[in-house]
Formats: C-alpha cells, structure tokens, sequence
C-alpha cells in the first residue's frame, strides 16, 4: 500500500551532462586540436576523445560555444592553407591533395562558394 503524498510512479532518471564549463573547455579543446591537426583526417571520434566527451555532446558544445560543427570550423584553415599554396604557385589538384579535400572538384566547390573565383583564377590573378 502507498503512503499518502508517495508518488506512485518513479522519478525520471536524470542523465548526467556536462557543465557550462565543461562544455565550453570540451569546445576550446576540440578547437585547439583543429587548429594544430587541420590537414590530417580528423574523425569526430578521435575529436571527442581528445575534447573529452562523446562526439554528440562535442558537437553540441562546438555549435553552442563558435555557432558552428567543428568541420565547418576546418574547412575555412584548409581552404587558407591551399591559397597559401596557390599563391606559391602550386596547381589546383595539388592544392586539393596536400589541404585534404576529396578531389579537385570537391576543393573548387568549397573555394568558389567562400571567395568567389575559382582555384585556377586565383592562382592566375
């Protein structure tokens, strides 16, 4: 028999998350390592280990701490490193290769949509 007041169903099992705190130092780790590995293959595993966290948790914290994924965040180092190498005089497959994009093509696109000329015009220009 329940006692009266007793709640007659269980209290909902609270999953632990992690803190403010915890999340934005999770974030700024993640972003740390980006920043140093941004042309290695980066997979969100081995992102959340090193950030400390699941790669669910990571992501949420990356979006809520620099408002976006953390490789949204990747892609623009790439594509920086790859106008330093265009600049040098580097060819745009070559370019695609050495800053981790799919192929030349993959690497146009991305290119084209942040500065608004293609790889080759860059290069020329």
């Amino acid at each position: 028999m329940a006692r009266r007041g007793a709640s007659r169903t269980a209290s909902p099992v609270r999953a632990r998350t992690p803190t403010d705190r915890a999340r934005r130092q999770a974030a700024h780790r993640a972003r740390d390592l980006l920043d140093e590995t941004f042309l290695e293959p980066m997979t969100a595993e081995r992102l959340a280990a090193a950030a400390g966290c699941s790669r669910f948790a990571l992501y949420r914290a990356f979006r809520a701490e620099f408002g976006l994924a953390p490789s949204d965040y990747q892609r623009p180092l790439r594509l920086r490193h790859a106008r330093t190498l265009l600049r040098s005089d580097a060819a745009p497959a070559d370019a695609a290769t050495a800053t981790g994009f799919a192929d030349q093509a993959h690497f146009s696109r991305w290119f084209q949509r942040v500065y608004g000329i293609t790889p080759g015009t860059f290069r020329r220009a």
